[in-house]
């Protein structure tokens, strides 16, 4: 009963800017559950990057299009899952889809899984939100019960745990040390959705430099942030936090992010004006849901995401943070294969018939239906 289990979660996130699959090797099952991540791959979108950005900002598209948009973007996950080191037979692939609109109860991730099942040869699970907002909550944040999984061995005797997600828009899990009750890994784990990141980011990025990002918070790393407008710029992206903003890429910021940054004495400065705005925003939430909910502050914040990437994002969080901050990487979790492991691990809780959502952090009212869109064999058609 202990034989390993594998699976693949794809994961494309509201940045946009790829896709990513992660292998699984996972034991137990439910509350049991272990995982490692034995290979991730990383891909282009491609022609369908500027389809489907148009897509997620409300530009007007034809059924046709849309169609042909999905279908095509499938094609894609299948390309990719044969570049995946399988260890052995898969027990499914879990694909999260493309966030194109998430507005609770409204959300949709585009995906055409049926080229996946035919390249997988396996069940295939889809559309993981959807009992979740089916149930009164908010679909999201989804990622804390796996990242219980992942994070099993780093927990005890580690204090509270943050899990930071640095992407388009910052998703936080807090982890307290596990207790001893056999469905113990899940008791007091908990997630929020915190502010717009690399959304502003990238945007002032394009705006300043005629780039789509700074590459590595280059530019940002040689420029002084202007307190003032910092301070500023946080208050209104924190507004998005205390309103419990769940996911969006943090439009209604965009032009003020922008606004704030060409108003600096230089790009640089601007940039880095913007970095210690989001920086302060993410510490001020995490500190302040903590305080909220009776949760010891973190001992340690784990940065995931691809903002790990960008030097000055990470520099600002450091130097904001009491408590000590690494990158998943060093807790033998890398932090760009995270999310699409994730996938995985939640593919698995379902199929082994476990919630994968917690009321405290998505406010679901009711109580949980099975999890997720099920094709493939053995799950033809099942809801």
């Amino acid at each position: 009963m202990n034989d390993p289990r594998h699976a693949i979660g794809f994961m494309t996130g509201t940045s946009i800017d790829g896709i990513d699959a992660a292998v699984i090797e996972a034991r137990g099952y439910g509350t049991s559950l272990s995982a490692e991540i034995v290979d991730h791959v990383q891909e282009p979108l491609g022609e369908l990057r500027p389809e489907l950005l148009a897509f997620a900002r409300g530009e007007p598209m034809a059924a046709a299009e849309i169609t042909s948009m999905s279908r095509r973007f499938g094609q894609l996950h299948a390309q990719v899952l044969t570049r995946c080191n399988r260890a052995g037979p898969l027990t499914l692939v879990a694909a999260h889809g493309q966030t194109v609109t998430h507005a609770p109860p409204d959300s949709l991730q585009l995906l055409d899984p049926w080229p996946i099942v035919r390249e997988a040869a396996c069940p295939v699970v889809h559309d993981l939100r959807g009992a979740d907002l089916a149930g009164g909550g908010a679909g999201a944040p989804i990622t804390p019960r796996a990242d219980a999984v992942l994070f099993r061995d780093h927990r005890v005797g580690a204090g509270t745990l943050a899990i930071v997600n640095l992407g388009g828009f910052v998703n936080v899990t807090l982890l307290p040390e596990p207790c001893d009750a056999d469905d113990g890994l899940f008791v007091g784990v908990e997630g929020f959705d915190c502010c717009p990141c690399n959304h502003l980011l990238d945007a002032a990025a394009e705006a300043l430099l005629g780039t789509p990002f700074d590459v590595d918070g280059g530019v940002a790393m040689t420029g002084t942030p202007d307190e003032t407008a910092a301070d500023r710029l946080q208050g209104s992206v924190s507004k998005l936090f205390q309103a419990g903003r769940s996911g969006g890429d943090g439009d209604e910021m965009r032009e003020h992010a922008i606004e704030i940054a060409r108003s600096a004495a230089s790009s640089a400065d601007g940039l880095a004006t913007l970095h210690r705005a989001v920086a302060s925003a993410v510490i001020d939430a995490i500190d302040s849901r903590c305080d909220d909910r009776g949760i010891p502050r973190p001992t340690r914040l784990v940065l995931a995401g691809g903002g790990v990437r960008n030097r000055r994002l990470v520099t600002e969080i450091e130097g904001r943070a009491d408590a000590s901050v690494c990158i998943s990487d060093a807790l033998g979790v890398p932090a760009q294969a995270r999310e699409a492991a994730a996938m995985a691990i939640l593919g698995l809780l379902a199929l082994d018939g476990v919630p994968i959502t917690d009321p405290t952090s998505t406010g679901r009212r009711e109580p949980p239906l099975p999890a997720g869109r099920w094709c493939g064999p053995g799950f033809v058609n099942k809801a």
